[in-house]
């Protein structure tokens, strides 16, 4: 009798593993919507610009892209300038090298509404009167 109740128990904790093993895939959160890994690029001129994002007007709309410290900036005198900065102990920002009116190159990536820019070129800076 012992036995045939312990034979009935394994039968039915084996037939239980394949739905506790279901239940459990269900439960695992959903991985969140990833970047897209295709680089995009686009140019025009900067129409606004802070520590945190561009405007660029291009030829077809006006984009904004997020800007972060992992936004490779390069412009003419650029390295100079953070050199600079590096010895005076301060961190640099966009607007240290990106102003109104110049022309840039965009790379960037789509994550999720947002355009982040990877890589911000200028091309042509502006002329600043004074």
């Amino acid at each position: 009798m012992k036995r045939l109740i312990a034979c009935v128990a394994g039968a039915l904790l084996i037939g239980a593993l394949p739905a506790m093993a279901g239940q459990a895939a269900q439960e695992k959160p959903k991985p969140e919507a990833k970047a897209d890994t295709k680089t995009h690029t686009a140019s025009g001129t900067v129409t606004a610009v802070s520590g945190s994002s561009m405007t660029v007007k291009t030829s077809k709309e006006e984009m904004t892209f997020a800007v972060d410290e992992k936004t490779d900036v390069t412009v003419t005198g650029g390295t100079t300038k953070t050199q600079a900065a590096k010895a005076a102990g301060t961190k640099t920002v966009l607007t240290d090298f990106v102003a109104s009116g110049d022309t840039v190159t965009v790379k960037y990536h789509d994550m999720g509404t947002e355009k982040h820019a990877a890589r911000v070129q200028v091309t042509h800076k502006a002329n600043v009167k004074k």
